[in-house]
């Protein structure tokens, strides 16, 4: 529950300064008139839908955006562990900590982990059969389809 709430905050300031960068750049590439302030633009009578669309979607977003999947194996993890993880090292992730059954990978790039916010960990726990894979969802979905592609090539 704690880590949802950091996701909350960390989405509603990114939201705010999005919208921000957004009000100021068509302010200053456009004729404004006789706006003084980008923030002008919306009438003051629609501040509160504007801040309730914002703490929507940060409250809504960690629901969507991160996921679990299991992955079934037809064998340990242990035994086809570098076959396992190398898609996830070639899509530009790197092993940040191994817990003996659990394996923390996150993006090489400084900016795409700015980008996500620095919640691109991606956690695959392998203490048991199937494996828990953990994080994103778009590169949850990706990793757990790589993991059952090469199961079943290895098979």
């Amino acid at each position: 529950m704690f880590k949802y709430l950091i996701r909350v905050v960390k989405y509603m300031v990114y939201c705010f300064v999005l919208l921000c960068l957004l009000l100021s750049l068509v302010f200053y590439t456009s004729d404004h008139g006789q706006l003084t302030y980008f923030w002008e633009m919306i009438p003051s009578t629609n501040y509160w839908q504007v801040a309730l669309f914002l703490i929507a979607f940060a409250a809504v977003y960690p629901f969507i955006g991160y996921a679990q999947r299991t992955v079934y194996l037809n064998r340990s993890f242990e035994t086809d562990r570098e076959a396992l993880i190398e898609p996830i090292l070639f899509a530009r992730f790197q092993i940040t900590d191994d817990f003996g059954q659990k394996l923390v990978f996150r993006h090489k790039s400084a900016f795409t982990r700015l980008m996500r916010l620095y919640e691109d960990a991606i956690t695959i726990d392998y203490s048991n059969n199937p494996v828990i894979i953990t994080g994103l969802r778009r590169d949850v979905y990706r990793f757990a389809r790589y993991m059952e592609h090469i199961t079943r090539q290895l098979t």
